[in-house]
């Protein structure tokens, strides 16, 4: 084996949730689909879908449609993750860097680790990102530049302008846009044919609930997935994983109001805990931030609630609240409006 792998830093992501009455660690869907909408899906499934390896074009077709695309522009992933190893492979990054920011998916360092590249990290310097300090990172031995569109955790969104000038210098640049669909702005996945350099990573698992499922894509020009995709899996998804990916997009209506019906009572949460001595912090995706005190702490283990303490460009220690409908009018809301 390597032996530089000792080295590498890797957290376990094993952790026993059936213990929680509400998940709200990794923003997973917590309320239950429509019992109509999940019986059809039930009885769409087959014992072929079991049986015999998995055909992606059906999806990969569904998806191209979807975001008016070609489906030379897709790759299939399982999960958005799997695209960013992905790219660290097909990259020539040994010895090279990588550029992204110092609020960032902790696999970024892992995968830097693990291919040998450097990762070089922009500082946020408040809850507001400028783009000047991406650009002042990069330099000669630049791979890519890959940012999450909303940040995870910080929560803010680059616009277009921002990233058109990621984009001027020519270097490669990757937006994850993990939870784009929560912010009711636009994703960049039309621009992938406009700008060669510009390659998109989308997933099933958090606007759409399907983070079981495992399925993910990359979006590029033709060109780039041509040679990207000399690097899938034989098989890159689970057959029901795929069924359940292609059950969403036949049901867009549905799934786009939830994601609509989330962010209004997010929103209307944040109004209201606004109101009170919490100290908040909101965002632009499905998620806000209370600073953390063992008052507040304490109402979240009261409630049997799972949650994540998180560090921010501000002075303070936060605890990250994933919003879900499941927490309409929960005793959780209720006890943090009574602090």
């Amino acid at each position: 084996m390597k032996s530089y792998l000792k080295n590498v830093l890797r957290k376990s992501n094993q952790e026993d949730k059936s213990k929680y009455k509400i998940n709200l660690s990794q923003n997973e869907r917590n309320a239950s689909l429509p019992n109509s909408l999940f019986l059809k899906f039930k009885e769409s499934i087959t014992e072929k879908d079991l049986f015999f390896y998995p055909n992606t074009n059906n999806l990969i077709e569904k998806i191209s449609n979807y975001q008016g695309l070609d489906s030379s522009n897709i790759m299939l992933t399982p999960g958005s993750d799997i695209g960013i190893k992905t790219l660290f492979e097909v990259f020539d990054v040994k010895d090279k860097n990588i550029v992204t920011t110092n609020f960032c998916f902790p696999m970024y360092d892992v995968y830097s680790s693990l291919y040998q590249t450097e990762l070089r990290k922009a500082r946020y310097n408040n809850i507001t990102f400028n783009i000047r300090n991406i650009l002042d990172k990069i330099n000669k031995d630049t791979q890519f530049v890959i940012i999450a569109n909303p940040n995870s955790p910080v929560g803010d969104y680059y616009d277009f302008k921002k990233i058109e000038k990621l984009l001027d210098t020519g270097i490669y640049v990757v937006i994850d846009e993990a939870y784009q669909e929560f912010t009711g702005k636009e994703s960049f996945i039309s621009k992938v044919n406009q700008y060669k350099n510009l390659i998109v990573l989308k997933t099933f698992s958090k606007a759409y609930g399907a983070a079981g499922c495992r399925v993910g894509y990359i979006a590029s020009h033709k060109d780039n997935i041509e040679i990207i995709s000399k690097f899938r899996f034989m098989y890159e998804i689970s057959s029901l994983g795929m069924k359940y990916a292609e059950f969403i997009l036949d049901n867009i209506d549905y799934y786009n109001r939830y994601i609509e019906k989330t962010m209004e009572l997010k929103n209307k949460t944040v109004k209201k805990l606004s109101m009170k001595t919490i100290n908040l912090v909101d965002t632009s995706s499905s998620w806000f931030f209370i600073e953390s005190n063992r008052k507040i702490e304490r109402i979240f283990e009261k409630n049997n609630v799972s949650y994540k303490l998180c560090t921010l460009p501000i002075k303070g220690k936060f605890i990250k609240l994933n919003y879900d409908l499941i927490l309409n009018d929960s005793q959780l809301i209720k006890d943090l409006l009574n602090v």
